[in-house]
Parts: C-alpha cells; sequence; structure tokens
C-alpha cells in the first residue's frame, strides 16, 4: 500500500515535471523587434540550413562602401522553407541574396531571418 502510494506520488509530480521541461525548451519570440522589418542585400557567407532554425551571415556593403557582417541569428525551420519551396542549394555561401531581418532587442546587430528574396523575386519565408 505505501509503495503504491510513493508510486503514484512519483507519477503525479513527473506528470506535473515533464510539460514545464517541454515549455521551457521553446523559447519566446518576443527577444527580437518584429516591429521592424531590416532588408540588406549581399553575399552569403555562412550558413546553417538546419533544423530547428536556420541562421546565416550575410556581407553586406553599406552606404560608405565598407563591407559589414550581417548576423542572422535565427529563422524559420529549414524543413519549413524547404516545404515552402526554397532548395538549400539556392543559398549556399557565395550566393547573392536580399534577406530581410528584425533586430534583437538587446543587441541590434544580430537579426531573426523574416525572408529571403532570391535575385529572380522568388520569396521565402
Amino acid at each position: 500500500m505505501l509503495r503504491s502510494r510513493r508510486f503514484i506520488g512519483l507519477a503525479v509530480l513527473l506528470a506535473g515535471i515533464i510539460p514545464v521541461a517541454v515549455t521551457m525548451a521553446h523559447h519566446s519570440f518576443a527577444v527580437y523587434d518584429f516591429e521592424q522589418q531590416i532588408p540588406f542585400d549581399g553575399v552569403v557567407a555562412t550558413l546553417n540550413f538546419k533544423n530547428p532554425h536556420i541562421a546565416m551571415t550575410l556581407e553586406h556593403e553599406n552606404k560608405d562602401g565598407d563591407v559589414v557582417v550581417i548576423n542572422f541569428i535565427e529563422g524559420a525551420p529549414a524543413n519549413m522553407l524547404v516545404r515552402n519551396g526554397l532548395r538549400p542549394d539556392w543559398i549556399k555561401p557565395g550566393s547573392h541574396i536580399t534577406a530581410v531581418g528584425s533586430p534583437l532587442r538587446d543587441d541590434p546587430t544580430k537579426f531573426f531571418l523574416r525572408r529571403i528574396i532570391l535575385d529572380d523575386g522568388r520569396e521565402f519565408q
């Protein structure tokens, strides 16, 4: 009897902890300022086209003619982009694209990748 109560108590405790752990495993997008959508054109320097979110750096020439690296630290899941028609080999390093990003609130030099626009006008988000 005592053993079954302990087992039930442990089961109830785990049932309460596991959903919290799963919820905490995924993060909030509130850290990004989605009111801003800033376009950058440039050449893909690095690309991590994997789930759970793609990431890349883009070499962008600013108004002064200086090349700056734009850090898209997070974007849509790779499998979602593929379902929307984007093939990973279309944006490999060296490809010229336009990328639209929303800045990280605490570090405006890092962005969430909102859209990818290929030179032929095709757009993916």
